[in-house]
Parts: C-alpha cells; sequence; structure tokens
C-alpha cells in the first residue's frame, strides 16, 4: 500500500507536506485532498507521471477534455496560459482561490493532456490551503483530476481512493473527509465572451454579478 501522510488541513507546515513534495519531485503519483474531492497530483512537468494518471483514469481525459492544473497563487497562470483576458479579471477577483475553473489559450509546448481540443488550459487557483502549499513548496503547478476511474464517483476520503487505486499511487495525503458536493464551475475565457462550460457550485446570479456579458451554459 502507499505511503499515509496524515496531515490537519487547519494547521499544515511546509514540513508536514515535506514527504509529499519529496514524492512529487520524484516523479511519483500523490493522491491528495482538495477543497471539493481527492484528487491525483503529479507535477504537470513530469511526462511519464501524468501518463500514468490518464491510465488509471481510463484514458477520458486525453479525448475530451485538459487535464486540470492547480496553482497557488495568480503570477503562475502565464506559466501556462498566454494571457489573462480582460473579461476573466473580474471572475478572478471575485472567486479566486475558490471553486473556479477558467480554461484560458494555451501556453505552447505543455504536454499534450493538458491541453484541450480548443487549444485552451484548464487552471483553477485551489481553494484549499493545504495544496496552495505543497505547490509552492514543488514550485510548479500540479495536476488536480479527481481520484476516481472514469464513471466512478469522486472521492470525499482517502480509503475511497485505496479502494480505486491502492499500490498504484505512490502516497496519500489523509487530511480526513473533504467537502464533496457540486463540481467546481468551469468557464472558457479564451475567446473574448467568458462561457459557462459546466455549472457547478457557484451561482449562476454570483458569476454574472462579476462577469455581466457572461454566456450561460445552453
Amino acid at each position: 500500500m502507499p505511503q499515509r501522510l496524515v496531515i490537519d488541513p487547519r494547521q499544515v507546515t511546509f514540513a508536514d507536506l515535506a514527504p509529499a513534495a519529496r514524492v512529487l519531485l520524484d516523479g511519483g503519483l500523490v493522491a491528495g485532498p482538495t477543497q471539493t474531492f481527492y484528487a491525483l497530483m503529479v507535477l504537470v512537468d513530469q511526462p511519464r507521471a501524468m501518463e500514468k494518471i490518464i491510465d488509471l483514469k481510463g484514458g477520458w481525459e486525453r479525448k475530451s477534455k485538459p487535464v486540470l492544473i492547480l496553482l497557488d497563487q495568480e503570477p503562475r497562470v502565464f506559466c501556462y496560459a498566454r494571457e489573462i483576458p480582460e473579461e476573466a479579471k473580474g471572475l478572478i477577483k471575485r472567486f479566486w482561490p475558490g471553486p473556479l475553473t477558467l480554461l484560458f489559450l494555451a501556453q505552447n509546448g505543455l504536454h499534450p493532456v493538458l491541453v484541450g481540443p480548443a487549444r485552451t488550459v484548464a487552471l483553477r487557483l485551489e481553494g484549499l490551503t493545504l495544496v496552495r502549499s505543497l505547490i509552492r513548496q514543488v514550485d510548479r503547478g500540479l495536476t488536480g483530476t479527481s481520484a476516481n476511474p472514469s464513471g466512478s464517483p469522486p472521492p470525499i476520503t482517502p480509503d475511497e481512493v485505496l479502494d480505486y487505486f491502492g499500490d498504484q499511487i505512490d502516497l496519500i495525503i489523509d487530511a480526513g473527509l473533504t467537502l464533496g458536493g457540486p463540481p467546481t464551475t468551469i468557464i472558457d475565457v479564451s475567446l473574448g465572451v467568458p462561457r459557462v462550460i459546466r455549472d457547478g457550485e457557484l451561482p449562476l446570479s454570483d458569476l454574472i454579478q462579476a462577469c455581466p456579458i457572461l454566456r450561460l451554459k445552453t
């Protein structure tokens, strides 16, 4: 079974996260909490590790959408996206960090699983302090795809992750129960007028208040 790192997400330190950071920097696969579900985390500049995630998930991301990148701070957007459109800034100011994933035009040179069919990259400034601290420690984005095989319910406990993947994971960060609930909201800001791709946790009325020109999902 994978190494199990038990952490209180309310009072986490860099030292607490050091074992997980070492696994990631060595090209390993970590499962850890986000503000909604447990996720499969690898460094986005580790191609072999990302390929392993695709295999575990069943390969669906490669065909349908980019693998999510979790960030710790807004300036890191420019490592993966060409620009932050003016129309996206109200959404970022209001909802980051938080349960909002934005699709930007991708920088050249990213691994193919990080880039969607329309040359977009999916970025979220993660709401959970634990994850932001881990990203800061490894100094690059982490994948944030939910830790479940395609078609199975996303996990809210570490034991559910282990039931899915067992020793195929190198380390699991056990932070107890995550909040679960609705998925994160996804908005495409790559085409000038932002449009909702997936309804999620954020109320549409709040989204429209932050971005009056927002196009809703049809």
